[in-house]
């Protein structure tokens, strides 16, 4: 039986059986993540997401198994994140993995794009509610994300004047609750690395969005 994975695209929601398409597109405006040449991050898609996945499950978050794309009709269909064609043509190869909360509801997911060695990009997605009620989820995947793959550094820093990821993620709401665009977002360096938080306004509530590179 062929395995259904469920991915948020924009503000919804589609099936099918071996993989579904996030398009993320990266403009001219998010000069953090437009640069002609993504440097490869340190660490493998294999390592990146088994770690993942172990840390998540100590938080009764459960992560699935990496679907991978190589086939560059399917990485042009279903990973297609720049407008930029010279940064596109950099992405040969994609992870997507799928994330559940403790009572097995969607929860989001974790992509990776990059060289077919090494990911130059981390995009982690979660949909929240109108109410926010799963805002904790957020705050203990992008920790976990932030942590397992940039450093356990966030308390001794302090990117921005901000303590800790769950105060990053607090300012983001507050910030986009209080404005009316549908589409908020802020960046901060830590460890040498680019991180952006993106919260766009969608008919399920709110998508989150965390970019991560070089």
């Amino acid at each position: 039986m062929k395995k259904k994975i469920f991915l948020y695209i924009g503000i919804s929601i589609v099936s099918i059986s071996i993989v579904v398409s996030v398009s993320l597109i990266l403009n001219d405006e998010d000069k953090k993540f437009n640069t002609l040449s993504l440097p490869e991050l340190e660490f493998t898609y294999d390592d990146s997401n088994s770690k993942l996945k172990e840390k998540l499950e100590f938080f009764d978050i459960s992560m699935s198994k990496p679907i991978k794309l190589i086939n560059r009709n399917y990485l042009e269909e279903f990973c297609t994140f720049f407008e930029n064609e010279d940064l596109q043509n950099q992405v040969d190869y994609c992870t997507s993995t799928e994330l559940r909360d403790s009572e097995g509801k969607y929860l989001g997911n974790i992509h990776m794009v990059g060289s077919r060695q090494m990911p130059k990009i981390i995009l982690a997605l979660i949909q929240t509610g109108p109410f926010m009620q799963n805002l904790d989820d957020v705050k203990t995947v992008y920790n976990v994300v932030i942590e397992d793959l940039v450093c356990d550094c966030w308390n001794e820093v302090q990117p921005g004047d901000i303590e800790t990821v769950a105060g990053w993620v607090d300012k983001q709401r507050d910030f986009h609750t209080s404005d009316t665009k549908p589409t908020s977002k802020s960046n901060l360096s830590l460890s040498g690395m680019q991180l952006q938080m993106e919260l766009t306004t969608n008919t399920e509530g709110y998508l989150w969005k965390l970019l991560i590179s070089g």
